[in-house]
């Protein structure tokens, strides 16, 4: 933020009412003016020296080499945002998925645009806070709106979200009025703040236009993401025509960067809010879960690895750092869903591992009376308590949610199983045997479906519009909602290393043999993640049997650690030391900007 200095030690400093981001002649000396490389060699170190006509066409910005206070605040309020969304909003439908992007995209976007005016011309002044309470109050709207975000049918959130976009886009149009107002006295800078601040009075004009088709429609939402598209095109077309608006020599690369720790540490809160359920309802961890947890967590800290050793800590020019910034937007949507698939895995795992126990104790029981010789009534009954037995023997593990209904459930389904095998066993037939088949798949699911209610694990459509009769219904939902997530996560993990493949290519500085390399292995190894999903085509069978194992996690651990280990096997020569010959690491970025030849 603007520097403004302390008369007294103990005297707040007083706030302007309007600031400027364009530095005084006599700070600008060592500033780095917008001009090109070929004509930086004519820029002296004191500002008397530099061209008056050069000083006259290109004013000269305060820039800040890390993201200011107020930035970082800012960024709290999406990391709420998401939270909270993330939270109401869980992924276990075709048409929640698409809803969780959609917001993700509205969201990410929102902040972006925000975000590239401050990286450029944030000040401290009352009315740049005022503006800033504007923009954070937007957020705050969002995550009103988020709970009940849905595309498929009108709802007042629909409207609602397109009037606080449209009020964010025209306080960011005249945000961009008025930098234009500080620098009115420079020609040349007219026109591309002008375009960008039009910009935003036009979409903000359209997002209003289109709340009031909400009333009626809401087929409109794709106007959503097609504005918010039509305004990066315009801010990455503007600032690479115009210098001016040029985000060299800012912070750029640091923003999204921290985004992507933002996101990340997302998904580490919910991998242990799951693990928070777990630890809930047992004392003891076993191997599986051990291993899941283990595979999730290490899993997210490669990702950081790869993502950070990827990244150029150079200059490698202006347009292709614009277009490494809005890659991340793909990055960060395939991302956020691979963790939230990473979390939703660790659940699914402890809902398998009490259903394998049950099944194999319900198998043991059918094997033994099913081989009775000469069963009787007497059976039947040693067969119903058997059942029971298995049944409470899971529900002392896995203690249900609602252990009165489970009770009041099970004692009817169990009647009727005993009622079904002594009719069967008195008068044997194919309609009876058929009826018996139906009641202990009946009794399977209940406990299955109370152990997925224990963990919280919601399958599609509960509550909406088609009624669950059976319990084998809810069952059949969650199978599907399962299988949604092992397509989802697979995918999303693998084009999360396909995009970090293509954002290290964005920003090599100068291409070799070895950066074709590491890009092919994120492609092959993105593709592969893929492939993963087609284990759930067919019976799905393969997909269940693999969930139920400790290993998705690990095995998406260790193809993330085998890009990794590609990336530090294939240094070039030219990344030596050019003192000891040594190849040099650094496991964190320099955020300081490479002025002087030098980082």
């Amino acid at each position: 933020m603007e520097t403004r200095e302390r008369t007294k030690s103990n005297v707040t400093p007083r706030l302007k009412l309007v600031g400027s981001p364009v530095l005084e002649r006599a700070n600008s000396a060592n500033v780095e003016p917008f001009v090109s490389s070929e004509s930086s060699g004519n820029v002296r170190n004191s500002v008397d020296g530099v061209d008056d006509a050069l000083l006259s066409e290109l004013p000269a910005f305060e820039r800040h080499e890390e993201s200011t206070a107020i930035e970082l605040f800012y960024d709290l309020f999406f990391v709420a945002n998401l939270t909270t969304f993330s939270n109401i909003h869980e992924i276990n439908s075709i048409k929640t998925l698409t809803s969780y992007v959609g917001f993700f995209c509205i969201l990410w976007f929102t902040w972006c645009i925000t975000s590239l005016y401050d990286i450029r011309f944030v000040t401290d002044s009352l009315l740049a806070r005022i503006a800033k309470g504007v923009h954070l109050g937007v957020m705050v709207g969002l995550a009103v709106s988020g709970p009940k975000f849905d595309t498929t049918k009108v709802t007042p959130q629909l409207r609602i979200i397109a009037l606080i976009l449209m009020v964010s886009r025209f306080v960011l149009g005249l945000q961009y009025l008025l930098v234009l107002f500080h620098v009115r006295e420079y020609q040349k800078t007219k026109l591309p703040l002008g375009l960008i601040g039009g910009t935003n009075f036009v979409t903000g004009f359209l997002y209003m236009g289109i709340s009031f088709s909400f009333k009626t429609s809401a087929h409109a939402y794709g106007a959503f993401y097609v504005i918010a598209g039509f305004e990066m095109v315009v801010n990455i077309g503007v600032s690479s025509q115009w210098k001016v608006v040029t985000f060299k020599g800012t912070h750029l690369i640091e923003r999204m960067t921290l985004l992507t720790l933002y996101i990340l540490g997302e998904g580490v809160i919910d991998v242990l809010k799951s693990v928070a359920k777990i630890s809930q309802t047992q004392d003891a961890w076993t191997s599986a879960n051990i291993g899941t947890l283990f595979g999730a967590i290490t899993a997210i800290y490669l990702f950081y690895m790869l993502y950070f050793d990827t990244l150029n800590r150079h200059d490698f020019g202006s347009i292709r750092q614009q277009l490494w910034s809005f890659l991340h937007f793909p990055f960060h949507v395939a991302l956020v869903l691979c963790l939230s698939g990473m979390a939703q895995f660790v659940i699914w795992q402890k809902i398998m591992e009490g259903f394998v126990s049950f099944s194999s104790q319900f198998l043991q029981v059918v094997k033994f009376y099913t081989s009775q010789t000469q069963p009787d009534d007497t059976t039947a009954e040693q067969y119903v308590l058997a059942i029971q037995d298995a049944a409470n023997n899971t529900f002392q593990v896995y203690e249900p949610s609602d252990p009165g209904s489970i009770n009041a459930t099970m004692k009817d389904m169990l009647d009727n199983v005993r009622n079904l095998t002594s009719e069967y066993y008195s008068t044997p037939s194919n309609q009876t045997l058929n009826a018996l088949y139906v009641g202990l798949s009946e009794v399977v699911s209940e406990v299955w479906n109370s152990i997925m209610d224990t963990y919280g694990f919601q399958p599609s459509d509960r509550g909406g519009g088609d009624v669950q009769q059976f319990a084998s219904d809810k069952t059949v939902a969650a199978l599907n909602t399962a299988q949604l997530i092992f397509d989802y996560f697979f995918i999303a993990t693998g084009f999360t290393i396909i995009f970090i493949g293509v954002l290290g290519v964005v920003n090599v500085r100068s291409y070799t043999i070895w950066s074709w390399v590491r890009f092919v292995a994120h492609i092959l190894f993105g593709l592969a993640c893929c492939l993963l999903c087609l284990l759930a085509t067919g019976d799905g069978s393969a997909a269940l049997n693999l969930s139920a194992t400790a290993w998705p996690l690990p095995i998406i651990a260790m193809i993330v650690l085998v890009v990794l280990a590609i990336h530090h096997i294939s240094w070039e020569n030219n990344e030596a030391d050019e003192k000891t010959g040594e190849k040099q690491y650094h496991f964190l970025p320099r955020w300081r900007p490479n002025r002087n030849g030098s980082t």
